[in-house]
């Protein structure tokens, strides 16, 4: 092969010295960043960042009806959230009242998405009954959190409640325990269909298999109301007057119970199943009645808006949220009884001074 030219040489080097710089600037490039992992929830919990959306929000709550003074104090504490605590963040807050009709609250929920509301909050009359309405909701993008009882789908945001077996079961086995494990007891329950009654039945009943010598004698399904219990606990005792063991389902059904039994003249027997509501503290003070009852979870509503206000922020919240009871006895009465107030109040009760006294005040 012949000499190169000294141009072809020139020209080579070119070629080489470009070559070299090319690598070194390839060198000098930044390295392409790594993506960030987004983190796994945990187990339990749900991502929300769909139903994220700017402030002010419309929230609608399907609720059952403020029939008893319980569902009163729980409305209170939604609106103590969405009017006052949230006021900066909530526009609208609409509460519908089903009265213990599933076919109204189905229809309630469809007027509440018809006002375009972000967030649907519900306290179901029916477990069975109102799937579809809350299906139909979250097809509609509409998120749900269900407020203490439950639906038969789990095509839901979030669930809050009490552990309802659990107080079913504490209350029967120390009423067992106070009769002696043998005798008769009855049972009054809320409402039919409904999974807080449902649960505190079973877990009645399985506290009470465990004593054989303890016959069930009566039930009955009075909706939490004083007036319809006490009907129920007098059809009871004419039927066998013999009961010495009172299963209310609560204290508003216990003062129907005690009424009735004051009524007939009768000694009232241990109630497995009081709760911290001021009508029953007097009543259960009046007539020095002995009972175990429970912290009721009425402020669990405070903890259901916190929830929704997560939600509408994007952030992730729990599918299952237990909101925790307390048990406590007649010997704790007085501790718990306000009679500055009215029967209505409840002692769990966790708004602040200035409602307490706006709302519940003689």
């Amino acid at each position: 092969m012949g000499k190169m030219s000294k141009f072809s040489m020139r020209v080579v080097a070119v070629m080489v010295c470009l070559a070299i710089l090319a690598g070194l600037l390839s060198g000098c490039k930044a390295p392409e960043p790594t993506p960030t992992p987004v983190p796994e929830l945990a187990a339990g919990m749900v991502d929300t960042t769909q139903y994220k959306k700017e402030p002010p929000w419309k929230i609608g709550r399907a609720g059952c009806g403020d029939t008893n003074a319980w569902m009163v104090s729980f409305s209170a504490h939604f609106e103590y959230s969405f009017q006052e605590k949230y006021a900066d963040l909530v526009e609208e807050y609409y509460c519908t009242s089903a009265m213990w009709d599933p076919t109204k609250q189905i229809s309630d929920v469809e007027d509440l998405l018809a006002k375009g509301i972000d967030l649907l909050v519900i306290d179901p009359v029916s477990e069975a009954a109102m799937v579809g309405a809350v299906e139909n909701a979250m097809d509609a993008g509409i998120p749900v959190i269900l407020a203490s009882t439950r639906v038969q789908t789990d095509k839901y945001v979030s669930w809050v409640t009490t552990n309802n077996v659990r107080t079913g079961y504490t209350a029967a086995e120390w009423l067992a325990k106070q009769m002696g494990g043998k005798g008769k007891v009855a049972i009054t329950m809320g409402a039919p269909g409904s999974s807080y009654a449902a649960e505190w039945l079973g877990g009645t009943r399985m506290a009470l298999a465990n004593y054989p010598d303890i016959e069930e004698v009566g039930l009955a399904y009075c909706f939490w109301s004083p007036v319809e219990a006490k009907k129920a606990w007098e059809a009871f005792l004419q039927t066998d007057p013999d009961i010495n063991g009172i299963i209310p389902g609560g204290g508003l059904m216990g003062i129907g119970a005690v009424q009735a039994f004051v009524d007939a003249g009768k000694p009232i027997p241990p109630v497995g199943g009081g709760d911290d509501g001021n009508g029953w503290l007097r009543i259960a003070k009046e007539n020095n009645v002995k009972f175990i009852g429970v912290m009721s979870g009425s402020p669990m509503a405070s903890v259901v808006a916190d929830l929704a206000v997560k939600v509408l922020r994007g952030e992730p919240v729990p599918k299952y949220v237990e909101y925790p009871t307390s048990f406590f006895t007649d010997e704790e009465l007085d501790d718990l009884y306000r009679p500055d107030l009215t029967d209505q109040y409840w002692a769990s009760s966790t708004v602040p001074d200035d409602w307490v006294e706006k709302l519940y005040k003689k």
